[in-house]
């Protein structure tokens, strides 16, 4: 039996591997001239170095997520926190943190809430936010209307829910899901303090992952084509029963499969436009990579992730552990600030915040900006029901299958969302064997 797994990605990858330990001969067509799907790296010729399209930082929670990079053999390049620990700077350059103890994360967040320099006030409504957001939320919430109802306005918001929102839902809480982004909270601050640190790459991420995967896959006895773009599926009695690339065309045989790991944007193309998939949009980030001079002022290092209050367009500085201090970025997530700017533009904005945030910060460094586009799909309330489930089929095509970070997974287009999207698909094909 031949499966044809579409899509290199997170998703594509746990799934070509769970189809090979399952006797399948698998055959995987990614588009690019890489593994990783969205989540790549690609040469910057002016910094003669890789740079990633985009932050690939994870949290300890994700279990499948961390399963793919030991089976990669590259879960040591990451930093791997024991505890969560994050830095606030307000414009003019005030810093605040906040700090868990090594205990179980719900004993840990009341005491680092109460440390952080807020009145006594705003600390409580804080606190209790927190304690709300285990209860969830109605399907039919933003986070915007969560905040609302729950009195979590001013401070609260622009230091701890709003940047929460943007890192793990990469849109503002206006159009997030509350139901998604409570959900993902939970996951993250109910368990140990490990389960909710950072998990922050060494290394580009084509050495982390697409390098790497594609030769654990070879390893494994997959077949991997690059640069291999699907232009059709051909259906024929409710099957999929040709695969056409730019390449050339595979016949799918009568007991074959295929599973679609592309983006949703992908497959509806495939499918000509048809829902659930067409109804899904598209959230972009934008990073801008600063690299300082060797006569410029080093910056204060207040961490490998630091989060903008009132941020805007940019909304966080991250460091890759390990390099240099003067390297560091500034990165966007979900602004349509950048949709039509210029790169020259979009870096104007990147130095002009820099010195909003990190006074006496002089300009001296050099800038290279990153923008993807369809970095994430937008999990908004509306979108929700539009979500299919990972392993269903599509328009009754009896041998495609689905997998995806964007499919029903309860999380929001996160690495782990895509990984565990392919293990819900393999247990799918185990119940149906």
């Amino acid at each position: 039996m031949t499966t044809f797994v579409l899509g290199g990605g997170v998703a594509g990858l746990v799934a070509a591997f769970g189809l090979r330990d399952r006797g399948h001969r698998v055959v995987l067509l990614e588009s690019r001239g890489w593994l990783g799907g969205r989540a790549f790296s690609s040469p910057d010729r002016h910094f003669d170095r890789e740079l990633d399209n985009g932050p690939h930082a994870m949290l300890g929670c994700y279990r499948a997520m961390r399963a793919l990079l030991r089976r990669i053999g590259t879960d040591g390049d990451f930093q791997q926190d024991v505890r969560l620990q994050m830095a606030y700077r307000r414009p003019g350059g005030a810093v605040d943190r906040l700090s868990l103890s090594r205990l179980p994360a719900p004993l840990a967040m009341p005491a680092a809430l109460w440390r952080l320099r807020l009145d006594w006030r705003t600390k409580l409504v804080a606190l209790r936010g927190m304690a709300k957001s285990l209860l969830g939320a109605p399907a039919a919430w933003t986070v915007a209307d969560w905040l609302d109802r729950n009195g979590q306005r001013g401070e609260p918001d622009a230091l701890l829910w709003r940047p929460l929102c943007r890192a793990i839902m990469n849109v503002e809480p206006e159009l997030a899901s509350a139901r998604s982004f409570l959900g993902t909270l939970r996951e993250a601050f109910s368990g140990s303090a490990a389960h909710a640190a950072f998990w922050l790459p060494r290394k580009p991420w084509c050495e982390v992952l697409g390098a790497p995967a594609a030769r654990a896959l070879a390893a494994a006895g997959a077949e991997v084509r690059l640069g291999q773009r699907v232009a059709e599926l051909h259906r024929e009695g409710g099957r999929i029963t040709c695969i056409t690339t730019q390449a050339g065309s595979d016949e799918v045989g009568a007991t074959d499969l295929v599973v679609s790991a592309l983006p949703w944007f992908a497959l509806a193309k495939l499918l000509g436009g048809e829902p659930p998939v067409a109804a899904l949009a598209s959230s972009p980030i934008v990073s801008a990579f600063f690299e300082l001079r060797e006569d410029a002022p080093l910056l204060p290092d207040d961490g490998p992730v630091v989060a903008l209050v009132d941020g805007d367009p940019f909304h966080f500085l991250l460091r890759t552990p390990g390099a240099s201090p003067r390297r560091f970025a500034l990165l966007s997530g979900g602004s349509r600030a950048f949709d039509g700017q210029p790169v020259a533009a979009i870096e104007r904005l990147a130095r002009e915040q820099l010195a909003r945030f990190y006074p006496g910060s002089d300009g001296g460094a050099e800038v290279r900006i990153r923008k993807e586009q369809h970095a994430t799909f937008v999990a908004s309330p509306q979108h929700e029901g539009s979500r299919p489930a990972p392993g269903s089929r599509v328009h009754g095509l009896e041998n495609l299958r689905l997998c995806g970070d964007w499919t029903a997974t309860g999380l929001p287009a996160t690495l782990e969302g895509a990984a565990r999207s392919a293990e819900a698909l393999l247990r799918e094909l185990d119940r149906a064997r």
